[in-house]
């Protein structure tokens, strides 16, 4: 697919290409277990990147889903290890309402990190909830549980709760009163926490006027942002592989003249490029307060299922190389399978949008 880009957009593609340059296969296997570089985090600050969707109003840079796909298709070629994406939507949803949350220009810098904690189970759509909000509503206290939450880093996390007028999204300290972490690896190296709420005392984060429940925004904005990300992992990995295939001879001749390879190349890049195609029309299409939340499942059902395929198929042309930890390609596929697990994979996501297509009949 070829995408129609602005100048203003490619000089934000190109942009993100020289910041993810400094990251790679090298960097990702040597932050295993031991989180990301936070001068990175604060350089992405500095290149408006975090406050991208935020309204120039709070002195953000007003941007929309094609920009934000464009950063992240990059971040996750390269596997790039900051969580620039999760800062990002958070700092988004804490733009919301008259008055953005005291921790909105920390957090567009870059100096202080605000992840969401949406999900509560590893099948359950993130809107059923079981975390609730009790006390007053100036000074409420959450109790309940949030699982696979990227806490490595972060300052805080913007949790959702029920509430007595419904869905509700608050900011909770991560040194709060009541709010204990448990961290386990993932499959890639990066830290997955399990945050536990007993009465944490926590801050309202207001809906957007004119737009749908904070809780429901962030959920599909999170959703976007993921397969963006996905989109880049497979990039990377049909790339390397792709010159693999160039590279490699038997029999005299590259690998890459066997037909039966090129079959599955071909696969590889049908699944990439109609990937890519419907990323980039749905962030066309919609704004980032407001996105349709089937097209948020469909777009998440199709990258997760796709990453997971391309990287495995990648690995597979790799031979036995591919399945050895030494080599790189196996990265590709570790991160794959990380970003199409949160917040449902692509099983959880079609249910999702089989749920919100009976609901519109």
């Amino acid at each position: 697919m070829e995408l129609h880009l602005t100048s203003e957009q490619n000089l934000l593609r190109d942009s993100a290409e020289k910041f993810a340059a400094a990251a790679g296969a090298k960097v990702a296997r040597a932050s295993r277990g031991r989180g990301f570089a936070p001068a990175r985090l604060r350089e992405a600050g500095e290149l408006g990147w975090l406050g991208m969707l935020v309204p120039t109003s709070a002195d953000g840079a007003g941007l929309g889903l094609t920009e934000l796909a464009l950063v992240l298709e990059q971040t996750g070629r390269a596997l790039v290890t900051e969580p620039i994406g999760l800062a990002a939507i958070a700092a988004a949803a804490l733009a919301q309402g008259h008055a953005p949350h005291p921790m909105l220009p920390r957090a567009t810098r870059g100096e202080a990190l605000v992840v969401p904690a949406l999900q509560e189970s590893a099948h359950a759509d993130p809107s059923t909830l079981h975390t609730r909000a009790d006390g007053d509503a100036r000074a409420p206290r959450l109790t309940g549980k949030k699982i696979s939450v990227c806490a490595d880093g972060a300052d805080g996390f913007l949790v959702s709760a029920a509430s007595r007028d419904g869905a509700a999204l608050y900011y909770v300290a991560r040194d709060a009163t009541g709010a204990t972490l448990a961290t386990t690896p993932s499959v890639d190296g990066r830290g997955l926490a399990t945050l536990t709420l007993d009465a944490a005392p926590a801050d309202l984060v207001p809906a957007r006027q004119s737009s749908r429940g904070a809780v429901a925004a962030l959920t599909d904005l999170a959703l976007i942002a993921l397969s963006a990300e996905l989109l880049g992992v497979m990039e990377g990995a049909q790339e390397m592989t792709f010159a693999y295939l160039r590279l490699r001879k038997q029999f005299g001749k590259p690998i890459g003249s066997f037909q039966a390879l090129q079959h599955k190349a071909v696969d590889i890049y049908i699944r990439t490029e109609t990937t890519r195609s419907l990323i980039y029309q749905v962030a066309a299409a919609n704004d980032p307060y407001r996105i349709d939340p089937a097209l948020a499942a469909a777009v998440k059902a199709k990258a997760s299922e796709n990453a997971l395929a391309v990287t495995q198929a990648c690995i597979q042309l790799h031979g036995a190389i591919g399945f050895t930890d030494e080599h790189d390609i196996g990265l590709y596929l570790k991160r794959a399978m990380l970003l199409s697990s949160l917040l449902g994979n692509a099983a959880a996501q079609r249910r999702r949008y089989a749920d919100l297509a009976e609901l519109e009949a």
